[in-house]
């Protein structure tokens, strides 16, 4: 049976003929009018696998999408798959509506270099016409079931030679939706191995305010290195953070922003440019209370930090804490006025730290500039600190510490950042082993400490006016070891004052106590109590009588120095009670030694030399005994016997105009006169020594006797007598 279409029916089913194959070869016309004109249309070169429309569904499927880079090779995005199911019947009520949207395998590669990013040269240069503002519309969309699955982000900074990646990002969200009342949204992916971010949003539009929960686990802080390369030189820095955050504002007033909510640090470590461990930490926990960037407001809760390590070193050019911040260091003088400009705007700063606690921390700390490296442990180091603020009148401070195994030191005290100079404290050190110090005494005074314990305790009180510090230091059984071969830096005799402070009981013990006005333009308080004790020090070698005197009894200046008379050739009994009274001492300082050093008036000896002898010759010419006076009344004797004078004109030596001690020279003669004298000054040495050694039954190594230089004496020291000089074997 033959049917005959009409006209009518036969162009319907043309037009459905055409619409149906239309339809059908559409997304593949429109697959390959993309890909053909991707260069004209965004300016790279475009690949696409298969491109789908579902009508049924007003659906779009694309697979195997790739946009290229500029040079047509390297891949800049591309996604395995991706899905869009439109919901237009939601425009019947205004709303633009997705019900699904699924991407799978998005890459994305952004490049930034010296000439910008990767994407410049997509963006259009936008032209000088300015469109006017028109009314604003309601604006409303919704998107359901939005699905992203194994996304990749890598970001590479060419300058910087970094790359951070996000692999195998995941997005799952059931709703976004916005309209001009409220919007919500929430997004969560992986970044990195080990790091998840979560972020939540509320927006109230009618108030423009924004309220937004920021989470952030096990982010790892390796990828912010090289932008911290021009603040400071590392060579590594790791650690996982996680924050718990709230963020709320105004999108009217960017500024107007407040932070609240707690961040956490987890295995922290930064190494400086040679590789060499700066900071690490095990946890560091802050609560953030509220941040208001707007009004500068700034209230932080509990800052702790547990088992924080710090590692200084010393060298002979610079410190590793200069060498790691040479890059701020550089800086040019006018970023520093900018700044310092920047920060004078801001008056109304409030800050405030509720507190402050450290746990089980370390300090390592190493000085090179020694002849041999001198290293330093501070362990179990525990801090806690009150309320921090610069309107605080009292900030208390508590700490305590491990020095280098048994020492223990701790302390407590207030201090105000409101006022820098009222400061109250008291800390005191316990069983500090003295032989770790050995690299600094051989540096300064050639002789490492062999054994030693230190203990000290000090207040301060400190208003802006007036420095009162008490110093309390014991030091028992301190010893120094065998002279070394380094060079003396300090000439101060500062071993030999130590010794000298030493009690019975091996033990050195006394007080310090330091006052100064810290208002004073050179004030230093650190100073001010090295320079104390440096004097202190110096003042007790340099008069070491006053506390040697103690040891023996009597007035220390008997030992200070041995008087005796001129052409006195023996030791008298106050000569030798003093010298027995300085083997006392040598007997509780079997490290001491003593030396006499023989002073007298060269001239006026001799002189009196030559008339003693003289007179010895006059005696004897005349079968006379030699006259009953001292010898510094011999002069007075010599003058007024006339027959003496007499004597010396009968053999030619006397005259009127010359003296009688030139004369009795002249009678004796230099040379004899010399020999005689040097004997006088052999003959008191040896009687010293003598009575030292055989008497008083010393060691020779504990005394020495010996002459001065005559000749170039001062005319203060120009008295007859042995001066003695203290010193250390």
């Amino acid at each position: 049976m033959k049917y005959n279409l009409s006209k009518g029916k036969k162009i319907l089913i043309a037009i459905l003929s055409f619409l149906f194959i239309l339809f059908f070869f559409l997304s593949t016309m429109v697959k390959y009018w993309v890909v053909k004109n991707s260069e004209e249309l965004v300016g790279r070169k475009l690949e696409i696998s298969e491109l789908h429309f579902n009508y049924a569904q007003i659906a779009l499927r694309i697979k195997g999408f790739n946009l290229f880079e500029a040079d047509k090779t390297r891949s800049f995005v591309a996604f395995n798959e991706l899905y869009v199911n439109y919901s237009p019947w939601n425009l019947l009520v205004g709303e633009y509506a997705c019900s699904e949207i699924y991407l799978d395998g998005l890459d994305v590669k952004i490049i930034r270099d010296s000439l910008g990013f990767n994407f410049d040269s997509m963006i259009p240069v936008q032209d000088s016409i300015v469109e006017e503002p028109t009314e604003k519309k309601d604006l409303k969309f919704s998107i359901k079931n939005i699905n992203f699955k194994n996304g990749n982000f890598r970001y590479t900074d060419v300058l910087k030679k970094n790359t951070i990646e996000f692999e195998k990002m995941d997005l799952e969200l059931p709703l976004i939706a916005w309209n001009n009342e409220k919007s919500e949204m929430g997004v969560e992916f992986a970044m990195g191995n080990k790091g998840k971010v979560r972020v939540n949003a509320d927006v109230d539009h009618a108030k423009n305010l924004y309220a937004v929960d920021l989470a952030m686990q096990a982010i790892d802080l390796d990828p912010i290195k090289a932008y911290l390369a021009d603040y400071i030189n590392i060579s590594s820095i790791s650690g996982q953070l996680n924050t718990s955050i709230q963020l709320k504002g105004n999108m009217d007033k960017p500024m107007d922003l407040i932070v609240s909510g707690q961040t956490n640090l987890v295995n922290f470590e930064m190494k400086d440019a040679d590789k060499k461990k700066l900071f690490a930490a095990k946890t560091v926990d802050v609560d953030l209370d509220s941040l208001n960037i707007g009004t500068s407001y700034f209230e932080i809760g509990a800052i702790h930090i547990d088992s924080p390590e710090i590692y200084a070193s010393l060298d002979s050019a610079s410190t590793n804490f200069e060498r790691l911040l040479s890059p701020m260091m550089q800086a040019d003088s006018l970023a520093v006025d900018t700044i310092t400009t920047q920060i004078d705007t801001v008056s109304n700063l409030f800050y405030q730290v509720k507190s402050i606690t450290v746990t089980n921390g370390l300090m390592n700390f190493k000085d090179n500039t020694l002849n041999r490296p001198f290293v330093y442990d501070l362990k179990a180091i525990d801090i806690k600190m009150g309320t921090l603020s610069e309107k605080a009148d009292s900030i208390p401070l508590s700490y305590s510490m491990n020095l280098h195994g048994s020492g223990r030191s701790s302390g407590e005290g207030i201090f105000s950042l409101k006022d820098l100079m009222s400061v109250s404290f008291k800390t005191h050190v316990e069983n500090l082993e003295m032989m770790s110090f050995s690299p600094y005494t051989e540096f300064y005074i050639a002789r490492p400490i062999t054994q030693g314990e230190f203990n000290y305790k000090t207040s301060i009180e400190m208003t802006n006016s007036k420095l009162k510090n008490e110093n309390n230091i014991r030091i028992s059984e301190l010893d120094f070891g065998d002279k070394t071969e380094d060079q003396n830096t300090i000439k101060a005799p500062v071993r030999l004052a130590l010794y000298l402070l030493k009690d019975k009981n091996d033990l050195i013990a006394f007080d310090l106590p330091v006052s100064g006005n810290p208002s004073s333009p050179d004030f230093r308080l650190g100073k001010i109590i090295w320079k104390t004790l440096m004097n202190f020090l110096i003042k007790t070698a340099s008069q070491p009588f006053n506390i040697l005197g103690n040891l023996a009894g009597g007035n220390p200046e008997s030992i200070k120095t041995i008087p005796f008379h001129f052409l006195q050739d023996s030791l008298d009994a106050v000569q030798m009670k003093n010298l027995t009274r300085i083997a006392t001492i040598l007997s509780k300082k079997k490290e001491l030694s003593f030396s006499f050093i023989q002073q007298t008036n060269l001239q006026k000896e001799k002189e009196l030399l030559a008339i003693k002898n003289s007179v010895k010759n006059y005696c004897n010419a005349n079968d006379m005994t030699y006259p009953v006076v001292s010898d510094d009344q011999i002069p007075a004797w010599a003058l007024a016997n006339l027959d003496f004078i007499n004597y010396l004109k009968s053999i030619g030596n006397f005259d009127n105009a010359e003296s009688l001690e030139a004369s009795c020279i002249k009678l004796i003669g230099e040379n004899e006169l010399n020999q005689q004298f040097t004997s006088l000054l052999n003959a008191r040495n040896i009687a010293l020594q003598a009575y030292m050694r055989d008497s008083l039954q010393l060691e020779p190594t504990s005394f020495k006797v010996k002459t001065a230089d005559l000749r170039n004496m001062p005319e203060q020291l120009k008295s007859p007598n042995y001066r003695v000089e203290v010193s250390l074997k």
